[in-house]
């Protein structure tokens, strides 16, 4: 008796090799040729409205690398503020914008500033000092609405006639607020705080002012830096990372 149980066994193992042996056969391997994938566009066109004369530009491509600021003889106490608009479609997007590039020239050294700039006598870039004392505000033109109520590439819709007129109502609205033109360039990337929705109009306004306290220390500087704004699509990227 206890040699057929032993037989047994032994058969009952064989049949399980056999058929964990077997089961490699259970199985089907497909195989698709020819995929193609295409990427979402993600395309950013701004336009831009300001307050000074021959400025403005409608919607476009910064190809030509126009400036948005281009100002000469400023002085204590002048200001001007502009709006940029941003248009993405297809999809949503996160944007952000910065100052870069910054070059801080003295350019002369006349007898008003040598009494009081020190370094006066040693002109050329990084010796000026007015990135420090040009003051930026940015904030985010939602009119008198909450929210974005203008689909139209104009500066104002009858949904909202106040949004994106260059006229910031509260500091709550503020990505920042009379910060030197030096501190956004050490700052970096400043990022949009929603979502850009896909065919609809977002602004940025931003402001400059050099304030009337300034004195001779910056008679001849002058100041340039690159604006640069950036959209990385927001779908499945909650994060806001961008490349």
């Amino acid at each position: 008796m206890k040699k057929i149980l032993f037989s047994l066994g032994t058969i009952g193992v064989a049949s399980i090799v056999l058929v964990g042996g077997t089961m490699s056969f259970f199985g089907d391997t497909e195989k698709s040729v020819g995929n193609t994938f295409s990427a979402s566009a993600i395309d950013l066109k701004v336009d831009y409205q300001c307050s000074g004369v021959d400025c403005s530009f409608s919607e476009r491509d910064l190809v030509d690398n126009r400036p948005f600021f281009s100002e000469y003889s400023v002085i204590p106490g002048d200001s001007r503020s502009s709006a940029i608009s941003w248009h993405v479609y297809s999809d949503n997007a996160w944007g952000r914008i910065s100052l870069s590039s910054l070059y801080d020239w003295e350019n002369s050294c006349g007898e008003p500033e040598e009494k009081e700039d020190l370094t006066c006598g040693d002109p050329g870039m990084g010796e000026g000092e007015f990135g420090e004392k040009l003051l930026f505000t940015f904030w985010m033109d939602e009119g008198e609405i909450s929210g974005w109520q203008c689909s139209t590439n104009m500066p104002a819709c009858a949904s909202d006639p106040g949004e994106g007129n260059k006229i910031m109502d509260g500091a709550e609205r503020a990505l920042l607020e009379d910060v030197s033109a030096s501190n956004i360039h050490n700052i970096g990337w400043i990022v949009l705080p929603e979502e850009i929705v896909a065919s609809s109009t977002y602004y940025l306004g931003i402001k400059w002012s050099l304030p009337e306290n300034e004195g001779n220390i910056l008679q001849g500087d002058s100041v340039s830096g690159k604006i640069t704004m950036q959209v990385v699509q927001s779908e499945d990227n909650p994060d806001k990372i961008f490349p």
